[in-house]
């Protein structure tokens, strides 16, 4: 992996996310990318007025509204402390800055990506606090390369959980993180796999074994009994320094583990990275 961007609310600048960035920019020996979003695109916006009885429209620019010059400012800033933080982490940073609606830009930058770092409070509009918002749920069911959020305190990875549902996307999840972080290939490694009591053994558990162990030297199994949303979430709640890989976000039809009715509490709730991949 050698292309790495970290989604920027422009305004309000996250420093632990910044943080976790360097890290996985670090590790892997990437180049970061901050695309800083802005809510308002630099369109040009008509206002109809009147002259001598007679209306018109004029056009204004975003320079026209009232709060442009101290957003302005306060970009500067964010952008000079982004900067700042990854020189000190002895990163290569660029930053883009696109003339498009948040949710296209967004979009087009991952197409040219191996990796996307989001945060779990990324939101169009300051009034919407949910975690994730409507609009991280829109980037989540869209984007075009695989996406780790980023968790607001990081602490590192000793411990890495699969959520394995035995479908289509939760093994690209596995491969595609497997190739793109073989620098975590040490850690311990966890499959973790929610089944029905009366559910027969998986025919593929097998060739799955076979394939984490080309990557992995400390892998296991563990297998929980009951509803997949509640018992992934009663297992990862407690845990520390663990990173924790699941399969597409919104695409019930690969998987019907990996719903966002599964993913949605752990991204609200958990302090620990998701990396979430489509197939």
């Amino acid at each position: 992996m050698k292309n790495i961007r970290l989604v920027i609310d422009a305004g309000h600048l996250n420093t632990h996310h910044v943080q976790f960035a360097c890290y996985l920019a670090s590790l892997t020996r990437s180049r970061l990318i901050g695309i800083f979003m802005q809510n308002a695109p630099y369109q040009q916006l008509p206002e109809m007025k009147v002259a001598l009885g007679t209306p018109f429209a004029k056009t204004i620019t975003i320079s026209d509204l009232p709060d442009f010059t101290e957003k302005q400012a306060l970009l500067r800033e964010n952008e000079s402390t982004f900067r700042s933080i990854c020189e000190r982490q002895g990163v290569h940073v660029s930053v883009h800055k696109n003339p498009h609606e948040p949710l296209e830009q967004i979009l087009a930058e991952s197409r040219y990506a191996d990796l996307m770092i989001i945060g779990s409070d990324l939101a169009l509009e300051p009034w919407d606090e949910k975690r994730p918002s409507s609009f991280l749920k829109d980037v989540l069911c869209a984007v075009e390369c695989p996406v780790m959020i980023a968790p607001d305190v990081f602490e590192g990875v000793e411990e890495i959980v699969f959520a394995y549902d035995g479908n289509a996307a939760a093994a690209h999840a596995i491969k595609q993180f497997s190739y793109l972080l073989p620098e975590l290939e040490d850690c311990r490694l966890t499959i973790v796999r929610v089944v029905d009591e009366s559910e027969r053994e998986d025919p593929d558990e097998g060739k799955l074994a076979r394939l984490v162990s080309t990557h992995y030297s400390n892998a296991h199994f563990k297998k929980l009994y009951g509803r997949p949303n509640s018992e992934l979430f009663a297992f990862l709640m407690n845990k520390k320094k663990t990173l924790v890989v699941m399969g597409s976000y919104g695409r019930s039809t690969f998987s019907n583990m990996l719903t966002p009715s599964t993913a949605d509490p752990l991204i609200r709730n958990l302090n620990l990275p998701v990396f979430i991949a489509h197939p």
